[in-house]
């Protein structure tokens, strides 16, 4: 516990920097690439260009090592930066087993 909250996270996460394509699929159709901060089992945290709008679907493709991990996600949180960039908090909707297992790789071992 730190600064007197409990953890509430529900997946473990690492910071992890990786080139990332990001499909907004509705309402409009916008695609942007940008790099990962965070990984998760559960999700991922990217600065972009510009905002994607909380609760919007969108497809990721991140590439982590020799392989791309595909994703649909929801967006759950913005957060604009003095940078004039965005930090935006994916959450994973589904994903392959095969590309999750590349994600716990990028975490150390216990």
């Amino acid at each position: 516990m730190r600064g007197g909250y409990p953890n509430k996270r529900r997946f473990p996460r690492v910071p992890s920097e990786h080139a990332v394509l990001v499909k907004k699929l509705a309402p409009e159709v916008h695609e942007d690439f940008a790099r990962t901060r965070v990984m998760g089992l559960g999700g991922c945290m990217f600065v972009s260009s510009e905002p994607l709008g909380v609760g919007s679907p969108v497809e990721i493709l991140i590439s982590v090592k020799d392989q791309v991990i595909k994703a649909q996600a929801r967006v759950v949180w913005e957060n604009p930066t003095e940078a004039g960039t965005v930090e935006i908090g994916v959450e994973f909707l589904h994903i392959s087993p095969e590309d999750r297992a590349a994600i716990e790789r990028l975490f150390p071992p216990a």
